[in-house]
């Protein structure tokens, strides 16, 4: 195990010690995992399926097919991505020539106690300024965007989880920020 990696994933250690349990017999070690990456998971469904209810099966899916898997997750990259991988896989295969990925990121706002009301509209604004930005971009680099910036993923992680190359990813999201700004700022002016 890379310790250096660790150091960039929060919680690895304990990710990893909770796979090593799982694999031992501890069921309870799998519903800490399952309810620690259940709202990430569900988010990723949200964008692909743009329904609730699709998007809680989606999650119940995903956690099978990780629970009957974890056998053979060879502790060589962080679980949070071999997991994203396996979601994104099968949302992916779930939605071939069906739908686009709309990207979710609002889902990962957190309100602060602090704000004041126009604090709070101003925020509420400009998010929703980002959402409709976001919408204009091409499918390949809303997924990119989402799992940099909303997931907080590295570009070796995203590569994993997408299969796309490491400089691809970064072209992606250099190419969407670009994109982004131009938007905003068409916005701005109007």
């Amino acid at each position: 195990m890379n310790p250096k990696s660790d150091h960039r994933h929060p919680g690895g250690n304990e990710d990893m010690f909770l796979c090593r349990e799982v694999l031992s017999g501890n069921m309870s070690s799998f519903s800490v995992l399952a309810e620690k990456y259940r709202r990430r998971i569900f988010s990723l469904g949200m964008g692909f399926f743009k329904n609730p209810d699709d998007a809680e099966d989606f999650v119940q899916d995903v956690l099978v097919k990780v629970y009957i898997s974890l056998a053979s997750f060879r502790f060589e990259s962080q679980f949070s991505t071999w997991l994203m991988r396996i979601a994104y896989n099968t949302a992916i295969n779930s939605i071939k020539r069906k739908k686009e990925y709309t990207s979710l990121a609002e889902d990962y706002e957190i309100a602060d106690p602090d704000e004041n009301p126009e604090e709070e509209h101003l925020k509420a604004c400009s998010c929703e300024a980002i959402r409709e930005a976001i919408k204009i971009l091409p499918e390949k680099y809303r997924i990119c965007v989402d799992m940099f910036f909303f997931y907080d993923m590295p570009y070796a992680d995203i590569s994993e989880v997408t299969g796309l190359p490491v400089n691809t990813i970064k072209s992606h999201v250099f190419r969407a920020k670009k994109l982004l700004r131009e938007y905003l700022n068409e916005g701005e002016q109007k």
